[in-house]
């Protein structure tokens, strides 16, 4: 037993010792406080430990039986102050300008992490060499010179191919080499004539190297950030209606490419999320009713689409919520409102000195304004100087919302601010939300 006891205490400081963690070094004279270690999966952060940072330094150890993959070390909500690595059974240190980060990371241990970091870095040099000769090539006219560009061209591609070819050695066996093979670019073997023939190819060739079945690729965020990619950068149009046609047809072609549901779950999360900060209810409706309603009923997330639901309903395009006031003794809705062909639904307040400014404009430019009637919400903690203020807005429906920014109404149109604009169309379509009183002049004299 003694025996068993004195082993035990040898091997004990070997078991701490082995213990790995990810230590990292601030070069800067900026005071950061803290740091928190994330695993990312998917389109997903998964809160791993967080740590104070003393001196510009912090240490970090790692949960036992930590998944391999990519993690981030947040130290900042600002600026992108974040730093990604990859942590494969083994100690990482490092040590960057909390700054200019991904410029300046450098591994002291960690041969993923080294490896891949090179990698990047001159994998960055050589597509923009390579894309610099395409581009030139676009603007050049006299056909001797184009003849020399693509002499060099065809030349400098095999090596390239070679660089490539030699990261994929190096890294054999290990994490790196999943993401050094699918960071691959295919180029043509010559030269392309016009630009709509190079966002062709670029388009048709953008997954080739791309394994959408490789779990490592699955448990980080790089299948995730290369199709959001794909999605917006590369399918643009100035045109709404084209944009939202090549959005769709995007969407399909990496729907099918992907046969993990969870991935295909965790896409559509980020998908939703991002058209609906940019209000496109079009394409929200499209992914929801082709894609996620159509997932293994376990895997979708009702929660998300109730949440996306609600960050859209005010967006140009849906029917605005319904307002009721009481006026001589009845109750209005602003759904039965047949007045005009146009309404202004304006939330100020008679404490807002800025509403104070905007309303009179708004007022005078409206009150003989044929199909345009306006209404009105002043969201106050008490009734006596709104009873005083409206007497100077005669023309308008006058509604008091008392309790302010707690008000129902304030809270069903997410006003966080005033003045606050809504126009609607007949049948109380949001068609504008202006953002300061001279827009809605815009949008009634463009």
């Amino acid at each position: 037993m003694l025996k068993k006891l004195l082993i035990a205490i040898i091997l004990f400081p070997y078991a701490v010792q082995s213990q790995n963690y990810v230590k990292g070094t601030l070069n800067s004279d900026e005071n950061y406080s803290w740091v928190v270690l994330y695993q990312l999966k998917g389109v997903q952060q998964l809160y791993v430990k967080n740590t104070t940072i003393v001196n510009s330094e912090f240490s970090i150890d790692f949960p036992e039986n930590s998944p391999t993959g990519i993690y981030r070390l947040l130290y900042s909500q600002q600026n992108s102050g974040f730093v990604d690595f990859m942590y494969n059974n083994e100690t990482v240190e490092l040590k960057f300008d909390p700054k200019n980060p991904l410029e300046t990371v450098e591994f002291i241990t960690s041969e993923e992490n080294k490896i891949y970091q090179e990698y990047l870095l001159k994998l960055a040099n050589w597509l923009q060499e390579l894309d610099s000769y395409q581009i030139t090539y676009f603007n050049l006219e006299d056909q001797i010179k184009k003849d020399s560009l693509q002499l060099l061209y065809v030349e400098l591609l095999p090596k390239y191919e070679s660089f490539q070819t030699n990261f994929e050695k190096i890294s054999e066996g290990k994490l790196a080499n999943n993401f050094i093979k699918s960071s691959q670019k295919q180029y043509a073997p010559e030269l392309i004539e016009t630009p709509q023939e190079f966002l062709n190819s670029e388009k048709q060739h953008y997954f080739d190297f791309i394994n959408f079945d490789d779990k490592k690729l699955l448990n980080s965020t790089f299948l995730s950030d290369r199709i959001i990619d794909y999605i917006f950068y590369l399918n643009g149009s100035d045109d709404f209606e084209v944009q939202n046609v090549l959005y769709k047809k995007a969407v399909k072609e990496v729907m099918q490419k992907i046969t993990d549901a969870h991935l295909k779950s965790d896409l559509l999360t980020t998908l939703l999320y991002t058209f609906a900060q940019i209000e496109n209810t079009v394409l929200i409706d499209f992914l929801i009713e082709n894609f996620h309603n159509k997932l293994p009923v376990e895997i979708q997330n009702k929660s998300v689409i109730k949440d996306i639901q609600e960050k859209v309903k005010l967006a140009v395009g849906k029917i605005a919520p319904e307002i009721t006031w009481q006026e001589n003794g009845l109750t209005q809705k602003l759904s039965e409102l047949t007045i005009a062909e146009t309404y202004i639904v304006v939330f100020w307040s008679t404490s807002c000195s800025h509403c104070l400014k905007e309303i009179p404009k708004l007022y005078e430019y409206t009150k003989d304004k044929i199909g345009v009637h306006v209404i009105a919400i002043a969201l106050e903690k008490e009734e006596e100087i709104f009873n005083q203020k409206i007497v100077e807005l005669k023309k308008w429906t006058n509604i008091l919302g008392l309790k302010k920014w707690k008000n129902q109404k304030a809270i069903d149109y997410q006003i966080n601010a005033t003045p606050s604009y809504f126009i609607l169309d007949r049948d109380k379509k949001i068609i504008a939300k202006p953002n300061y009183f001279r827009d809605v002049k815009v949008f009634f004299e463009d």
